[in-house]
This record gives structure tokens, C-alpha cells and sequence, in this order.
């Protein structure tokens, strides 16, 4: 079995991306961000453009282009969010690398998507999202927008995955491990996609999500969530990088492949690990599936901010 690789610092953050911006209005949570990032490059090729989906306050579409992106392309329909974004991170220099609109992914046509770019973005063309995906009540849920996922975790995967196939493109999607990771997978085979990588970075519970846990809870109990607990007060979750190619329906399923079952399989195991390297994924992998699997295992970030 390959070894998982270890990253033990921010590679893709870096100066102002740890400033937390000035509106209370923009999502700031370093760890989220930076593994949006990794899952992206994981998918990147030679003069490729990306489409990021909810693109929150800028600081990943910046950092995609400095990973390699030809054209990064955010949208977000938050108003603060996208003036923030628009100041800080959208390209002053003329190439218009990296440019942001407001607009709601989730209620337009692909077509009304590609229409908000400045230019057209040119191919291939990656998709990705790094969206709320807190499982809560149907109350909760309703309070914290910037983390809501409804009450499976899913409620944008539809509409993320629904443009990525409209486009044909590879798909880079970040849940969390208690945001039903089985059914996102579901979700992303009857689409055409395979699962190409994976990226794992534990993460403390937020004041939100631990005062509200009931949904989460509830999806674990019906063996649908995994919670890291081992070793701890309080329990975290695992944020989870799929970076994803674009296959087709219908195509055959391979013996390397990595299934839903797979996928909560080996989140199961990485819940067992009493660090946060998630020493026991260097095991045999449920499934046998041998495709690239990465731990971030980032410092503790002093701010995290969800509204």
C-alpha cells in the first residue's frame, strides 16, 4: 500500500490569508481554505481554469492561481464576501487571473455561471467548492449560513455537482466526515465522477456546531457521521478533500475504485488514530482502493470566524 503523505504546515496560505478580514460577514476558517486549495491541485493541468464555487472571501482562488491555475473564477453571493474579495485577492495587475462575482451558484443555469467571468474562461476547466456542510436541525440550520449544510450535510452538492457535469469537468468538493460522506459519494458516481484523491485535516468542533450537535450526532448514530473521539474532551471531524474526475455515467466500476462504503471505511479508520497525523491510515485501506491520500496536520488556527 502507498504510504500517505503528511503535510505539517500551510503551503498554499501564506501573509494576509491569516488576517481575519475586517467584515464579521466573511467566512474565515484557515484550515478549510488551505485544503480547498490541496484538492484543487490535485486536479490542475497545463493552462487549465477553475470555477469556485462559493468562493468565500478570495483567499483560495488567490492561492489556486499561485498554485498553478490559469484563470481562477469565484462566485459567491455574498455582498460583504465579494467586496471583500474584490479588494483584497481579485487581480490588479491587467491579467485578470483571478477575478470574483456575486451570484448564486445554487439558483443559476451553468450558463448564467460562465456568463458572470469577465472572459471566457478556457478549457480544460475545473469545478470545485469548498461549501457549508455542517449537518443541522432544521432551526439550527437557519441561523448559521455560512456553515449550514442542512440536515445531511449535502444541501449545495446538488447543485456543485449538477454544474461540474453540465461542464464535463473534473470536480474538487470539501465535506466534512459527519456530512453523510457515503451519500456524497453516492451523489458524485450517478454524476460520472470518480474519486481520484483524498485529503484529510482534523479539526476541532466550533462553539456552533457543539451546542447544536444534534443532527450530527443523530447521523452518527445511524453509522452515517464519523466524529474523532479517541483520546479527547471534545470531539472533532475530519474536513475531507474529494478531488474528483469527470468519467462519464455509466462508466464501469474499476477494481481501484473508491466506494461510499469505502470512503466512510476509511474515515472510520482515521477516526482510531490517537494523533493528528491519523497514524493508523498507514494500514491496509478499506476497499483496496490505492489512490493518493493526504493528511494535513496544520497548527491550530487563534481566529476562526462563521456567520
Amino acid at each position: 500500500m502507498p504510504n500517505v503523505s503528511r503535510v505539517l504546515s500551510y503551503e498554499h496560505l501564506a501573509g494576509d490569508d491569516f488576517v481575519p478580514p475586517a467584515s464579521p460577514q466573511v467566512f474565515f476558517e484557515p484550515a478549510d481554505t488551505e485544503i480547498g486549495v490541496w484538492v484543487v491541485h490535485d486536479l490542475l493541468t497545463d493552462g487549465c481554469s477553475v470555477l469556485d464555487l462559493g468562493s468565500g472571501s478570495g483567499a483560495a482562488a488567490a492561492a489556486m492561481a499561485r498554485a498553478g491555475a490559469a484563470r481562477v473564477h469565484g462566485v459567491d453571493s455574498g455582498p460583504e464576501t465579494v467586496a471583500w474579495a474584490g479588494q483584497h485577492y481579485a487581480s490588479r495587475d491587467g491579467d485578470g487571473r483571478v477575478t470574483i462575482a456575486r451570484g448564486d451558484f445554487s439558483a443559476m443555469t451553468t450558463g448564467e455561471l460562465l456568463a458572470t467571468a469577465p472572459t471566457p474562461l478556457p478549457r480544460p476547466l475545473v469545478v470545485t467548492s469548498n461549501p457549508p456542510y455542517v449537518p443541522l436541525t432544521v432551526r439550527a440550520d437557519a441561523q448559521r449560513r455560512s456553515i449550514s449544510g442542512g440536515t445531511d450535510g449535502l444541501k449545495w452538492a446538488p447543485a456543485i455537482i449538477g454544474h461540474g457535469r453540465a461542464l464535463r469537468s473534473d470536480l474538487g468538493l470539501t465535506i466534512g466526515s459527519y456530512s453523510t460522506p457515503r451519500k456524497a459519494v453516492q451523489l458524485l458516481e450517478a454524476a460520472g465522477y470518480r474519486v481520484h484523491a483524498v485529503t484529510l485535516c482534523p479539526l476541532p468542533l466550533g462553539e456552533f456546531t457543539l451546542a447544536n450537535m444534534e443532527q450530527v450526532l443523530a447521523l452518527e448514530e445511524a453509522g452515517e457521521a464519523v466524529l474523532w473521539r479517541a483520546g479527547r474532551d471534545v470531539p472533532a471531524y475530519f474536513i475531507v478533500g474529494l478531488a474528483c474526475r469527470w468519467t462519464g455515467p455509466g462508466t464501469a466500476a474499476t477494481h481501484d475504485r473508491l466506494s461510499g462504503d469505502g470512503l466512510l471505511g476509511l474515515l472510520r479508520v482515521a477516526a482510531r488514530s490517537r494523533t493528528a497525523r491519523l497514524e493508523t491510515l498507514d494500514g491496509p485501506r478499506p476497499d483496496g482502493w490505492s489512490g493518493p491520500l493526504r493528511v494535513l496536520d496544520l497548527p491550530a488556527a487563534t481566529v476562526r470566524r462563521h456567520w
